[in-house]
């Protein structure tokens, strides 16, 4: 049996999130419906298309499915999300419809798992500042001294799935992990090899990264008081969210000199021209990339269709959304 797949994205779209071999695998054990509109469906457009459909894909750009899409969705099995969190694409009641959802965002995770090691060790080695001083006809800096990553310890606010792709990419470096996030029990930080503390610990911490989710119990969970906790030559690094903590105030304790930081998100994106990050020499700055690299785009859809067949074929999925997840997604 063919399972009828509904593929909402555009061409364009697809051409970033779909291969060959997502395609190939398309018509080898379903009926793919392209979408040849040349651009985004609208909600009417799918409500339309999606009564005898099996498999519904989805990526960036597809349009939210509300109650009243679903509701016509009688054969759908499964909402297969080739992007970031499902929270802004499917309501809650979709759980009380007996149809799986998945996504792919923890594929996402390793990119931005990569970022954070790149992003600490750039910092640890200077590789900016050395870089810096010989296009300004220098060479070497006194006092401009590198440092090992090699048993250091790391604090880590939540223990999302970026955080976990971090921790993985530490592993090499026998580095002593902490972590905040009141969800983590004790066996899973057994499992993850890390130490459950509390936010003063973290924040206290000589590397410190934050991969809380944006909900509404992260907002400014990272307050002044303990942004003043960071001690001197620290590294701070922020691939989450910027509303996890007061802007002004991190600016503020920045401008102390004490610690440095590597930031891939803000309040207000870009960022302005006067923004104070713009002329810190101890902030390494990013445009909000951490988890977009080639690969991760590229391998998304292929990733949210395989887990939707392993699950339709009664195998354990990787990717699965249920409802007790929901609150705390991103």
């Amino acid at each position: 049996m063919k399972f009828k797949t509904l593929v909402l994205s555009s061409e364009s779209r697809l051409a970033e999130v779909c291969t060959t071999r997502c395609r190939e695998l398309l018509a080898e054990v379903c009926e793919p419906v392209w979408n040849t509109t040349g651009r985004e469906y609208t909600q009417e457009e799918v409500a339309d298309l999606i009564a005898d459909t099996d498999i519904l894909l989805t990526s960036w750009g597809s349009p939210n499915l509300n109650d009243q899409i679903l509701s016509r969705a009688t054969q759908l099995k499964a909402v297969a999300h080739a992007a970031g969190s499902v929270k802004r694409l499917v309501p809650r009641t979709i759980f009380e419809r007996d149809i799986a959802v998945f996504s792919a965002a923890p594929r996402i995770a390793w990119s931005v798992g990569e970022y954070c090691l790149t992003a600490l060790l750039t910092l640890m080695n200077r590789l900016h500042q050395f870089d810096a001083t010989i296009r300004a006809g220098g060479w070497k800096t006194p006092g401009l001294s590198r440092h090992e990553l090699f048993g250091r310890t790391v604090g880590i606010v939540s223990a999302s799935s970026t955080a976990r792709a971090f921790i993985k990419l530490l592993t090499p470096f026998n580095c002593k992990i902490h972590v905040y996030d009141p969800y983590l029990s004790d066996e899973a930080a057994e499992q993850l090899g890390v130490t459950k503390a509390g936010l003063q610990e973290i924040m206290q911490c000589e590397i410190i990264s934050i991969h809380a989710p944006s909900i509404p119990a992260t907002e400014n969970l990272i307050t002044d008081d303990l942004l003043r906790l960071i001690p001197a030559g620290a590294i701070f690094i922020n691939s989450s969210r910027a509303a996890v903590l007061n802007e002004e105030s991190l600016i503020a304790e920045l401008q102390t000199g004490r610690f440095v930081a590597a930031l891939d998100v803000f309040i207000k994106e870009p960022l302005l021209p006067d923004h104070p990050f713009r002329t810190m020499d101890n902030v390494l700055l990013s445009p909000h990339m951490a988890g977009n690299t080639i690969e991760m785009r590229q391998s998304l859809m292929e990733e949210a269709l395989r887990d939707a067949l392993r699950y339709l074929n009664g195998e354990q999925p990787k990717y699965l959304v249920n409802q007790k997840m929901w609150d705390i997604l991103a």
